[in-house]
């Protein structure tokens, strides 16, 4: 992560985070409430900024892309073991909510904020 001297979080744009955003600036939203077997939005917060950490530690190692590729998916599937979901559940959640702009943009509102916090605490030598 670069650090800024107002302390904000500069997010570099990766392939998986540029397909997300646009997928959510093109979607169409659908009403209705959460559907069966979708993960609540708290933890799919839990999930994208996990998924973030581990994305950028990949890409920090300076690997060939397919072999960073290839750590990075044993990574993610650590993530989802340690959160006790699988990436189908986390998929057929993102499609839920990329179908549903409104509450994506919130989900990843609360993610940047969450990025922020993590990034001042770590500049401050506090836990996390």
């Amino acid at each position: 992560m670069r650090k800024s001297a107002k302390g904000l979080l500069h997010l570099p744009i990766t392939p998986w985070c540029f397909a997300l955003v646009v997928a959510v600036l093109f979607s169409c939203g659908k009403g209705g409430g959460v559907s069966q077997g979708v993960l609540p939005e708290e933890k799919m917060l839990e999930l994208l900024s996990d998924i973030y950490v581990v994305e950028q530690k990949v890409n920090s190692l300076g690997l060939k892309r397919d072999t960073a590729d290839l750590i990075f998916e044993k990574l993610k599937d650590k993530v989802f073991e340690k959160a006790g979901t699988t990436d189908s559940i986390f998929r057929l959640s993102m499609d839920y909510y990329i179908d549903r702009p409104k509450i994506m943009e919130g989900i990843y509102s609360q993610l940047v904020d969450s990025m922020n916090l993590r990034e001042q605490r770590i500049l401050s030598g506090q836990p996390k």
